[in-house]
């Protein structure tokens, strides 16, 4: 019983960060690493064809980064633990 226990708690542990961990975490951020990130779409159904797009502008186009800088500073930034920058910005889409 007191192994379940054991194992059942050691199981919510939090996963220790490693390099490899961190550099994978902030490969899938780079996206927007200059402050702009869109995505399209395109669809057929019964209601016919659909097609959709979005651009989002963030506050990192104040101070764009080139990808190497970005991973960097987000690689450092989860391997001490701190907390992601506080990021605002505004998104503008459309369906048709």
């Amino acid at each position: 019983m007191a192994l379940c226990v054991v194992l059942a708690v050691s199981a919510c542990a939090p996963v220790p960060m490693t390099l490899e961990r961190a550099d994978a975490l902030c490969r899938e951020e780079l996206r927007g690493a200059d402050g702009v990130t869109g995505k399209v779409g395109v669809g057929v159904g019964s209601g016919g064809v659909r097609a959709g797009g979005a651009v989002t502008v963030d506050s990192r186009v104040l101070n764009p980064q080139t990808e190497e800088e970005f991973l960097a500073e987000c690689i450092s930034r989860r391997v001490n633990g701190e907390p992601a920058p506080t990021r605002f910005g505004i998104t503008l889409g459309g369906r048709t």
